[in-house]
C-alpha cells in the first residue's frame, strides 16, 4: 500500500513559532556523534537496527541533493539530541522535501512536531520553492496531525487515497480539507467519512471485533446478541455505555439499525443468518467456518450475487504477518512460479476445551470432523497464490486420548493435499488435539523459498518471516534473510487480538463499506476455495483417501448439481445425509466426560463472578 503524500504550496502562511528556552536549535556537524545521535531520532519506526554509519549514508549521504551540513536540523534538550528534521532541496524541479522527521519517544507529545516542520518550512521558503512534499503513514497519527496543523495538504496520487483521506479526518474529527493533483492543482474538497454502524453476534469471539468497534473512528459498535446469558452479561459490563444495545434475542437484534453485522457466532450456524442479514439490506463479515454443507455453500453465493451485498470472510490467519508479506513478495513475483506450500494449524485446544464447549456434549467442536476446520491452514495458502483448488485427498490420524478425554468425537488432526489450478501442490494440517501448537507456512517457487518461523522460538512466530530466493531462475546461490512484515498498519494493529491479525480483517471490511474497493477483503468465492478442501477431504477420507474434484462454484451450472447435498456431521441440518464425526464411527462417550468437562466451566464462571463481587 502506497504511503500517504502530501504538499505545503508556496505562499501558504506559516505560523512563526518560538521553541521553549529549554530546546535550541542546532546542525549536523559531520561527527560520528551526531550521526549515532541522529539515528536514535529516528529509531521510532524510521530505521532499523544496522549500524548507524550505513543508516546515515543510506537515508541522508546518499539522498538526492541532499548536504547534511546544511539540510539536515536538530532539536537539542539539555545539549542531547532529542528530534531531527532535513529539508532538501531539489533544484531540478525546484521543489522542497521534509525528509526524516524524527522525535526520541520521551520527548513525544510535547508539541516538538510542529516546531521541527517550523524549520523545515521557514528554510525552504527562503530558498524560493514552488512547493514542499513529504510522504507518511497512517499509523503516524502524531505527524500527520502535525503536518495538516502547519499547512500541508493531501496529495491524489494513487489508488484509493481519497478514501483513506476520508477515514484520517473522521479519525481527527476534522469536517473537510482541500485535496491537491501532484502537480499542485486542486482537486476536490473532501470529507471526513461516514462511520459504519456495526452490530455483532457472539459476543464471546466476537470480543476482538466489538473491541475494533469500540476503539476504532471508522465503525461504530451499535448492537450486540448472544444468547448465553453470562457471556452477554459480561459483554455489557465490560462495554455498555448506555448507547450499545445487548440483546439476547435474534429476531429483536436483527430490527436495529445499523450497516453491517459481524458474524461470530457458532461456527454451524453462519450461513442460514449470513443470508437473512443480506436478504435485509446488511453487509456481512463473518467468521470461520464459511459454510458446514453444499447446499449452503450454494444457498450462500446465490444470495451474495442476487442481492449484491458485501460478504466478508475473516480468516484473520491470512493477516498474520509472515503470509501477509509472503502474498506481497509473490505477487511482485520474488518466488517466482507457484510450486508448493504447507500450512500448518495445530491447536492442543485442551486446557481451554471446558471454556470454548461449556461441556455440551451437542457442541459444534465436538461433533465436527477433523477436515472441516481447515480455513487457518489452507486460507493462508490459498490467499497467497490467489489460484483455485482442483484436486484433494485427505486424511485423518486417529482418535487418541486426548480428544476422549475432551468428549471431542473427531480424530485429532486432519490433513488435506490439494492440487492447484496450475499443477502445484499444498499440504494443509490441522487439529485441535495435537500434543504442542503449531503456527507455521512455507511456500516454495521457482526462485526459492518463504516461511515463517517456528512457533517453538517466539510465541507470535509467524509475525517473522525467512526469504531465500534468488534474483533469477536457475542461480541457487541466495541465501535466507530475515525480512520485516510490518506495513504502513502494523502500528495500528499491534494490540488486537491474533498477532494483530483481527484488525486487518475489520479495518478492510470496514473501509470497503465506506467505499475503498482495494481493500483486501477475502470474497465468498476465495472462502469456498479455502473451505472446500477440507470438506472434499473427508469425503476422500470416506472413500479410503481416494482423490475428490473440488467442484469450481463460480460456475452456475456447477452449482445446481450440488444445491440439494447436506451432507455433514450435524444432524439437525444434515436430515438423512448425516455423516459421522470420525471415519470408523462415532465414539460413545459416557456421560460423565462432559459433565467433568462442564463442571470446569462452572466452576470458571464462580470464578469470574467472585472477581467481580
Amino acid at each position: 500500500m502506497a504511503q500517504l503524500k502530501m504538499y505545503w504550496l508556496a505562499g501558504t502562511p506559516i505560523e512563526e513559532l518560538a521553541l521553549p528556552e529549554e530546546y535550541k536549535v542546532s546542525r549536523y556537524n559531520g561527527t560520528a556523534e551526531d550521526r549515532e545521535a541522529w539515528v536514535d531520532c529516528c529509531k521510532n519506526g524510521l530505521v532499523g537496527d544496522e549500524p548507524f554509519e550505513e543508516i546515515f549514508e543510506d537515508r541522508i549521504t546518499n539522498h538526492a541533493f541532499t548536504n547534511p551540513d546544511t539540510d539536515t536540523y536538530f532539536i537539542d534538550y539539555e545539549g542531547e539530541h532529542i528530534g531531527t528534521i532535513t529539508a532538501v532541496h531539489h533544484t531540478d524541479v525546484n521543489c522542497g522535501e521534509v525528509h526524516m522527521v524524527g522525535l526520541k519517544t520521551e520527548f513525544r507529545g510535547k508539541g516538538l512536531g510542529k516546531h521541527l516542520n517550523y524549520i523545515a518550512l521557514k528554510d525552504l521558503e527562503a530558498r524560493g520553492v514552488d512547493y514542499i512534499y513529504l510522504t507518511t503513514d497512517e499509523w503516524r497519527k502524531g505527524a500527520v496531525k502535525s503536518y495538516l496543523s502547519s499547512g500541508f495538504k493531501p496529495v491524489e496520487y494513487d489508488e484509493g487515497m481519497q478514501k483513506r483521506w476520508e477515514a484520517i479526518l473522521t479519525e481527527y474529527d476534522i469536517d473537510s480539507i482541500d485535496m491537491v493533483n501532484e502537480d499542485c492543482s486542486f482537486y476536490k474538497t473532501i470529507y471526513k467519512a461516514p462511520k459504519i454502524k456495526i452490530g455483532v453476534v457472539g459476543a464471546g469471539r466476537g470480543k476482538t471485533m466489538i473491541n475494533y468497534c469500540v476503539n476504532s473512528k471508522n465503525a461504530e459498535l451499535v448492537a450486540v446478541c448472544d444468547n448465553h446469558k453470562p457471556t452477554l452479561d459480561f459483554a455489557e459490563e465490560s462495554y455498555g455505555d448506555g448507547k450499545i444495545v445487548f440483546y439476547d434475542d435474534l429476531e429483536e437484534f436483527l430490527k436495529h439499525d445499523m450497516d453491517a453485522v459481524v458474524l461470530a457466532n457458532f461456527a454451524t450456524e453462519h450461513t442460514p443468518l449470513a443470508i437473512r442479514c443480506m436478504e435485509s439490506g446488511l453487509d456481512v463479515i463473518s467468521e470461520v467456518l464459511p459454510v458446514q454443507t453444499m447446499k449452503e455453500a450454494v444457498e450462500l453465493i446465490e444470495t451474495v450475487e442476487r442481492t449484491g451485498r458485501v460478504y466478508a470472510y475473516a480468516e484473520n490467519y491470512c493477516y498474520m504477518g509472515a503470509p501477509k508479506k509472503m502474498r506481497e513478495l509473490y505477487r511482485s513475483g520474488v518466488l517466482g512460479e507457484f510450486e508448493y506450500g504447507e500450512g500448518e494449524y495445530m491447536h492442543n485446544c485442551e486446557s481451554i476445551w471446558h471454556d470454548i464447549t461449556r461441556g455440551l456434549p451437542e457442541h459444534w467442536r465436538n461433533n465436527m470432523h477433523a477436515c472441516y476446520y481447515c480455513t487457518h491452514s489452507i486460507g493462508p495458502l490459498i490467499h497467497i497464490t490467489g489460484m483455485r483448488p482442483v484436486k484433494v485427498s485427505g486424511f485423518e490420524v486417529a482418535l487418541n486420548a486426548r480428544m476422549t478425554r475432551m468428549g471431542a468425537k473427531a480424530g485429532p488432526i486432519g490433513m488435506e493435499v490439494i492440487t492447484l489450478e496450475n499443477g502445484a501442490i499444498l499440504k494443509s494440517i490441522h487439529g485441535v488435539g495435537c500434543s504442542k501448537d503449531s503456527i507455521w507456512y512455507s511456500i516454495y517457487g521457482s526462485k526459492g523459498r518463504m516461511e515463517s518461523f517456528r512457533e517453538d522460538n517466539d510465541r507470535h512466530g509467524v509475525n517473522h518471516l525467512y526469504v531465500n530466493c534468488d534474483a533469477n531462475e536457475g542461480d541457487n546461490k541466495s541465501e535466507a534473510v530475515e525480512t520485516s512484515t510490518e506495513d504502513n498498519l502494523s502500528k495500528l494493529a499491534e494490540e488486537a487480538g491474533h498477532g494483530g491479525s483481527d484488525f486487518y480483517t475489520m479495518y478492510n471490511f470496514v473501509e470497503k463499506l465506506r467505499g475503498r474497493e482495494d481493500m483486501d477483503v477475502i470474497d465468498v468465492y476465495e472462502a469456498m476455495d479455502m473451505f472446500l478442501p477440507g470438506m472434499f477431504a473427508y469425503y476422500s477420507v470416506l472413500e479410503g483417501g481416494k482423490p475428490m474434484d473440488i467442484p469450481n462454484l463460480r460456475d452456475p451450472e456447477e452449482r445446481a448439481k450440488w444445491k440439494d447435498d447436506t451432507r455433514c456431521t450435524d444432524p439437525k441440518v444434515a436430515g438423512d445425509m448425516l455423516i459421522p464425526s470420525y471415519s470408523k464411527g462415532n465414539p460413545d462417550f459416557p456421560d460423565s466426560t462432559y459433565e467433568r468437562v462442564r463442571k470446569m466451566y462452572e466452576e470458571k464462571l464462580a470464578e469470574r463472578q467472585n472477581k467481580k463481587d
